[in-house]
């Protein structure tokens, strides 16, 4: 198994640091006048957004085994068949037209795969990236 870390931008990550660092902060002020469940709630819930911020931006990666393509961004996670991938386009930019974007960078690879879907990723070794894809299925076509 290939695998190849998210790439990541200073326009990506500072503002989900900078909500992480904030949710973190709320959590941690001591409030004397809220008691009782409520607070515990709000406070369970603030963690739980915090944590999965953390883990988005510390594992946010993409492997390659056999003629699958995985990707991870924290919690969320999934699979393409490699031989399902029909076009690679290279893409720069903060406004990325494609629904699901499991990277941390604004330059990166938009993936059209079967009829309809597409998705973005930005591993740093891009090159290397795209190489290992089309020892696997040299149909592709990268734009």
């Amino acid at each position: 198994m290939k695998t190849f870390v998210s790439s990541k931008n200073i326009l990506s990550c500072a503002p989900l640091w900078i909500i992480a660092i904030g949710l973190l902060i709320v959590v941690l002020i001591e409030k004397p006048e809220a008691e009782g469940p409520p607070i515990y709630i709000f406070n369970l819930i603030m963690t739980g957004v915090f944590s999965m911020i953390i883990w988005i931006l510390l594992d946010t990666k993409y492997s390659i085994k056999e003629e699958i393509l995985y990707f991870y961004s924290g919690p969320f996670r999934g699979k393409i068949n490699i031989n399902s991938i029909r076009k690679i386009e290279r893409h720069s930019g903060l406004i990325v037209p494609v629904t699901y974007k499991p990277a941390l960078d604004t330059k990166g690879f938009i993936i059209h795969y079967n009829s309809f879907d597409d998705i973005y990723i930005s591993p740093i070794q891009d090159a290397l990236f795209l190489e290992e894809l089309l020892k696997i299925n040299p149909t592709i076509k990268v734009v």
